[in-house]
């Protein structure tokens, strides 16, 4: 008999950009960073005059880079735990550690969604030093990745994929 795949049901286009939001902002920075960084040599290495706008280009996006990709990493549960003392406790005890380490967490993801808010708004009459764009394009991706990271750790502990990985290791 032939092996038929089961056809599985078209995922609309705009919750396929929902779900991977991060990695495609991520990925736009990194092109991003690619291109400055390369006109960059060009112009300082073939022509006489160098492109100033290409490093803090760069550093711009970098920014947005690190931060999406980390907001990712959260999604995919590729950010490092060190649990073993953890999984040597009680099962009662366990609870209350990952209880107490996701509240924890979600607490920092909310205090750095408003401290990066207040410092982006401060930071919107102080322009940067070649384009003159307020350096809130710096500080804004610190506010908008941490909501993301809040808002995909919740998905991932409502998933319970953390607990089930949890529980495969204890076994």
């Amino acid at each position: 008999m032939p092996n038929r795949a089961v056809a599985e049901p078209a995922v609309p286009a705009w919750k396929r950009v929902l779900d991977q939001f991060e990695e495609i902002i991520a990925c736009i920075a990194l092109a991003f960073i690619v291109a400055a960084v390369s006109w960059g040599v060009l112009t300082r290495y073939v022509t006489a005059q160098p492109a100033a706008w290409a490093s803090e280009v760069a550093t711009l996006s970098f920014a947005w880079l690190v931060f999406f990709g980390a907001a990712a990493c959260v999604k995919y549960g590729l950010h490092p735990s060190i649990d073993m003392l953890v999984v040597r406790l009680p099962k009662p005890l366990q609870l209350g550690v990952r209880v107490f380490n996701h509240t924890l967490v979600l607490g920092f993801c909310a205090f750095m969604v408003w401290f990066g808010t207040r410092f982006a708004i401060d930071a919107w009459s102080n322009p940067t030093s070649v384009l003159r764009i307020p350096l809130t394009w710096l500080y804004g991706p610190v506010t908008l990745a941490f909501g993301f990271m809040a808002l995909r750790y919740v998905q991932v502990m409502l998933r319970g994929t953390w607990a089930i990985d949890a529980e495969r290791e204890t076994h």
